[in-house]
């Protein structure tokens, strides 16, 4: 959805805008491509490579920012910011690198940490939480049906070994759901306990919040999200400022109005879903500031 975020995030070519996700920089080089000579580019990512990829990008309009998108909101003024981009969930070089602990297909350390350098791997996760924090886990952010008796397994067979590889705990949770589908056994619970390692709804969440100050009237969030709650969570947080005023009752001038406009989702097209199957889950919801 490339073309259809950059469309919608860009409404002023000398303005002032925000890539939350870097990821390997498509994103940020398109939008350097639309924004003049007196734009300005931010981009964030809290992944070394990222970071390593950005220092390719020789453009005196971008700025590369080595930190998790919820701090976005300490670097800019109130009303200073016309676009924000939130690609959620993992790129696809962090899921195609088995050393990273993303994928289920291939074995590697079971760390899913977009920085290695923060907080708790998966693989201690797994390894000390209790079974019902786990089972929550699988459910609030998986919606895995099966969740509790994964957990169970998971305690169980951590008894005897503790959990250090990917293809240890893909091969449990395939032994626990012996029922075939069109997804691989293990896709859910992998997604659930990458969004707890990296705390990414309470991220979501905490940026969505700090930047509505931030942006200027006119100024538009973008955000792709991979997950239904990733994608309730931009649109409640921006319904939360619209005032919902009985049509019969006269409006004065101190009463409130909407402050925020949220668009509908915004599904990939057949030739996006063709050249990249992965966006197949992908939702895009425009909020513009009123």
């Amino acid at each position: 959805m490339l073309e259809e975020s950059i469309s919608s995030l860009i409404t002023n070519q000398n303005g002032i805008y925000v890539d939350g996700t870097f990821g390997r920089g498509g994103h940020s080089r398109k939008i350097l491509e639309r924004i003049s000579l007196k734009g300005s580019l931010f981009s964030y990512d809290l992944d070394p490579e990222a970071k390593l990829e950005a220092e390719n990008i020789n453009h005196s309009n971008f700025h590369f920012v080595h930190d998790n998108y919820r701090n976005i909101h300490l670097n800019f003024s109130d009303n200073s910011i016309d676009g924000v981009l939130l690609d959620c969930g993992v790129s696809s070089p962090q899921l195609d690198n088995p050393a990273r602990g993303f994928s289920f297909r291939e074995n590697g350390p079971l760390d899913m940490r977009f920085n290695t350098g923060f907080g708790p791997s998966c693989a201690e996760i797994i390894n000390i939480f209790d079974e019902k924090e786990i089972s929550k886990i699988l459910w609030d952010y998986g919606e895995e049906k099966e969740s509790r008796r994964i957990a169970k397994a998971i305690v169980e067979r951590r008894s005897v070994k503790g959990f250090t590889e990917t293809k240890d705990l893909s091969e449990l949770i395939c032994s626990v759901k012996k029922r075939k589908t069109k997804k691989h056994p293990a896709t859910k619970s992998f997604q659930a306990l990458r969004i707890a390692v990296n705390d990414e709804i309470e991220s979501l969440q905490d940026c969505l919040v700090n930047l509505k100050t931030k942006l200027k009237k006119g100024g538009r969030i973008v955000i792709i999200s991979f997950h239904s709650l990733e994608d309730r969570i931009a649109k409640i947080s921006f319904k939360e400022e619209v005032s919902f005023i009985e049509k019969k009752i006269p409006l004065i001038d101190d009463e409130p109005m909407k402050e925020f406009k949220v668009s509908k989702i915004i599904y990939p097209d057949e030739q996006e879903l063709s050249n990249n199957i992965r966006s197949r889950s992908a939702k895009m919801r425009v909020i513009e500031k009123l």
